[in-house]
C-alpha cells in the first residue's frame, strides 16, 4: 500500500481552501494531486501551492487516473451529481453538505452506492469530529448519564448579510443539528416541529430564529434552538439529559476570563473558528480510512436523512409537525 492517497478537490472557495490547507498539512494520509474551480486565478494559486494538476472541469478531475479519492467542495447545487460521478468512478469521496438540495436526490446517491456494493461516499458533517461533541458522545457510550432521553442544542451565527431564507438555513445549516441529533441519540428522526419568528422585521420578514423540536424513534425528545443572526458572534452547544444526570459540551474553546469584578468569554466569529480542529480531524479521518480500503465517516444515508428532515422541518413551519418516513436503511 502507499503512504499517501492522491486526492482531488473540487471547488477552492472558504471551504475548498480550508480543505486543501488541511490535507496538506494535518492529513499526513494524502497529498493534493489536482484541483478545480470556475475561478481561474483562485484555481491557479491553489494548484501553485499545492504543485497540482489544473482542472476547469469537475468530472474531468474525477476522471483523472492521478486522482485516486475527491473531495466536493462546490456549491450545493452540484453536489449529488459530482458524487454519483466518484461512485460510477469508484473513487472515495468526502462531500460537504448538504449531500443534495433535493431530498429525491440524495436517495439516488444512496441508491446508487448500494448498487455499487461498496462504501465510497462521506458527507462532511464535521461534528461527528468536533473534540466537544465527541466527549458528549463518549460519555453517554460510558452510560455516564444512563439512558439518554433529552438533547438540547444551540446554533447561534453572527449576522448574515444577506439573511437565507429558512429554507436556505434548515438544508445548508441545521442539518448540522439534525445529524447531532441523530448521531448523539442514536436513533432517527421520528417527528419534526418548527417554530419561526423575524428578529428585526426592518431588516428581513424572514423568520431567523427557529426553535426546532424532535421525536427520535427510540423514544427520546431534542430541541434545537438555531439563530441566524446572534449580534454577538457564533455558538453552537450541546447538552444530554439522561435517566441518571447530565452532560454538557462546552461550545467555545476560548479561555474564561476573570478580572475586575467580571466574568467574560470571547466568543468565535464564525465556524472556520468554532470547528477549526474538527475540519483538521474530519479530512485527516477520511483521507486515513481512505487509503485502508474503508470510508467509515458520516454515511449518504446520514446525507439523506438529515436533509428529508430538514425538507420536512420547512414544511413544518407553515403546516405544522411533520412526521419522517425515511425508510429501511440499507445494509
Amino acid at each position: 500500500m502507499t503512504e499517501q492517497i492522491a486526492v482531488g478537490v473540487i471547488g477552492l472557495g472558504g471551504m475548498g481552501g480550508r480543505h486543501v490547507d488541511n490535507l496538506q498539512h494535518s492529513a499526513s494520509a494524502a497529498r493534493v494531486v489536482a484541483v478545480m474551480d470556475v475561478d481561474k486565478g483562485r484555481l491557479a494559486d491553489t494548484a501553485a501551492r499545492c504543485a497540482a494538476k489544473e482542472h476547469e472541469d469537475a468530472y474531468e478531475l474525477i476522471a483523472d487516473p492521478s486522482v485516486e479519492a475527491v473531495l466536493i467542495a462546490s456549491p450545493d447545487a452540484s453536489h449529488a451529481e459530482l458524487t454519483l460521478a466518484c461512485i460510477s468512478a469508484g473513487k472515495p469521496v468526502l462531500c460537504e453538505k448538504p449531500l443534495a438540495t433535493a431530498v429525491a436526490d440524495a436517495r439516488l446517491v444512496v441508491d446508487a452506492e448500494v448498487a455499487a456494493r461498496r462504501r465510497l461516499v462521506q458527507v462532511g458533517l464535521m461534528r461527528r469530529y468536533d473534540p466537544r461533541h465527541v466527549d458528549v458522545r463518549d460519555s453517554i457510550a460510558r452510560g455516564d448519564i444512563g439512558r439518554a432521553l433529552f438533547l438540547r442544542g444551540w446554533h447561534r451565527n453572527v449576522a448574515l448579510t444577506p439573511l437565507p431564507s429558512a429554507r436556505e438555513a434548515m438544508v445548508n445549516s441545521v442539518v448540522h443539528d439534525l445529524y447531532s441529533a441523530r448521531w448523539l441519540l442514536d436513533s432517527e428522526i421520528a417527528e419534526i416541529s418548527v417554530l419561526a419568528t423575524p428578529i428585526d422585521q426592518g431588516r428581513s420578514v424572514e423568520p431567523v430564529l427557529l426553535i426546532i423540536s424532535l421525536r427520535m424513534t427510540g423514544g427520546a425528545l431534542a430541541v434545537i434552538e438555531f439563530n441566524m443572526d446572534s449580534s454577538y458572534g457564533y455558538e453552537v452547544g450541546i447538552e444530554v439529559v439522561g435517566s441518571e444526570g447530565t452532560v454538557t459540551g462546552a461550545p467555545h474553546h476560548t479561555p474564561r476570563i476573570r478580572r475586575g469584578g467580571q466574568i467574560s468569554q470571547p466568543v468565535e466569529q464564525d465556524w472556520l473558528e468554532r470547528f477549526a480542529r474538527a475540519y483538521e480531524l474530519e479530512v485527516t479521518a477520511w483521507a486515513r480510512s481512505a487509503l485502508e480500503g474503508r470510508v467509515d465517516g458520516p454515511s449518504a444515508w446520514d446525507g439523506y436523512a438529515t436533509l428529508a428532515a430538514a425538507e420536512a422541518g420547512v414544511r413544518a413551519i407553515s403546516e405544522g409537525p411533520q412526521v419522517l418516513d425515511l425508510g429501511d436503511q440499507p445494509a
